[in-house]
């Protein structure tokens, strides 16, 4: 199993309309992209350190690297980052990783 986690920072421009349509987006994944075996989210959780640029974190779960290589090259993931993606994502950190 491969475990993608993907964390962004969201540009200073980005509207709060903008970052509710990213999740949104990144939630309609887990229905629309048949490789994913699972997708959870959720924001980062702060203790006093509101230094953290990269409020918003989405793990993946794929059965196999040609799962995660389908992912990436799915016209629906491909639309996003056309779209909303581009949009409103400042900076991003992709990690992957055999579980």
């Amino acid at each position: 199993m491969i475990r993608r986690v993907v964390a962004v920072q969201f540009s200073e421009d980005a509207t709060a309309g903008q970052i509710e349509q990213f999740v949104q987006t990144v939630q309609g994944f887990a229905r629309l992209v048949p490789q994913i075996r699972n997708l959870s989210r959720g924001l980062h959780m702060s203790e006093g350190d509101d230094s953290v640029a990269f409020s918003h974190v989405t793990l993946f779960d794929f059965e196999t690297m040609e799962d995660l290589q389908g992912f990436m090259k799915h016209p629906v993931h491909l639309e996003a980052i056309r779209g909303i993606f581009r949009q409103v994502v400042a900076k991003r950190v992709i990690v992957n990783y055999e579980l």
